[in-house]
């Protein structure tokens, strides 16, 4: 028991010290619909006169669309006016290379003037606007089949947040499709927010507007230890492991490039310290990388840690199984 008890002490201690909350980046769109010649290419798409900045403060200046033409179902065939598309790019975060994106939500605030009900047929994030013959839409879709506060806009301005994980299994706009978002991907200029309209239900017009879209990640970062030596800083992996998905619900996979020849062991403990099983022990090759999947439905929802041990090198990483 002592034993335990002091293995759940260190483990904590090192899982605390190996990640680092960090605070949260906000940031607002710098480029509504207009990002790498737009309009050139797509026209207005029903924000003729609507400006990021519009967007980009709680206040009483709109970035509205032009008056949508109502249809006889959300789902008609396309026709100028009936729908609208709008891209907010340019969001200009900072997040550190070496960290892990924790969460990313979109908070909201908008409203419909009209006669005619309508709302969204898709709303994400993306990679950018355009990809091959359609947008680089990415992570979670809140789409027209699904049940969620705001898909059906509201008459007064209401606020509405939109949260996902930094990775997932379910993704795309039928929610199977895995992704993972880095800060490379967050950082770059076109990354961003795309809100389709399906065209407006029945007789007569609306016309969207919106108030405030801004964007919020959140991130951890490998904490450094104070009092370590630049001996102990150099013994760290060259490569930080990579595991996908996490969280996980059935399976995950842990990769890693090996530091130095010898021996590698993989082991996994709850967060008491207990250890659960080893998942890998083999002699490897420096330089070379290495997978190792583990899954297991019998394994109870929780945070889990995992330890990497190559030669002098040492990792711990935290798991977390979901439903």
């Amino acid at each position: 028991m002592r034993k335990y008890l002091l293995l759940a002490v260190v483990l904590s201690a090192i899982y605390l010290s190996s990640f680092a909350q960090t605070p949260p980046q906000k940031r607002t769109a710098t480029y509504l619909n207009n990002l790498n010649t737009f309009r050139d290419n797509f026209g207005d798409q029903g924000y003729p006169r609507a400006n990021a900045e519009d967007l980009a403060v709680d206040d009483d200046v709109y970035g509205c669309s032009s008056r949508l033409i109502g249809g006889r179902d959300s789902l008609g065939p396309f026709h100028n006016n009936f729908s609208s598309s709008l891209a907010l790019q340019g969001f200009g975060f900072t997040i550190p290379d070496d960290a892990t994106i924790e969460n990313i939500a979109v908070r909201i605030r908008r409203f419909e003037n009209g006669k005619a009900p309508v709302g969204d047929l898709a709303l994400s994030l993306m990679q950018r606007y355009q990809c091959g013959s359609g947008p680089c839409t990415y992570g979670v879709f809140w789409t027209h089949r699904d049940e969620y506060p705001g898909k059906i806009y509201p008459e007064t301005e209401t606020e509405y947040i939109f949260s996902q994980s930094g990775s997932g299994n379910n993704g795309g706009f039928n929610h199977n499709e895995e992704y993972q978002w880095t800060p490379a991907i967050v950082n770059h200029t076109f990354f961003g927010v795309r809100i389709d309209s399906y065209p407006p239900i029945g007789n007569g017009s609306a016309q969207i507007c919106y108030d405030l879209v801004e964007v919020t990640v959140v991130y951890s970062q490998p904490a450094t230890i104070a009092g370590r030596s630049s001996v102990a800083i150099e013994a760290k992996p060259l490569k930080e492991p990579i595991v996908y998905p996490n969280p996980f619900t059935t399976k995950t996979n842990i990769q890693f490039t090996a530091s130095e020849s010898g021996r590698a062991i993989v082991e996994l403990y709850n967060i008491a310290g207990t250890k659960i099983r080893t998942l890998f022990s083999a002699t490897v090759v420096q330089g070379e990388v290495y997978n190792t999947s583990f899954g297991d439905a019998l394994l109870a929802n929780g945070v889990y840690v995992y330890t990497i041990s190559n030669g002098k090198q040492k990792h711990t990483g935290k798991l977390i199984k979901l439903e």
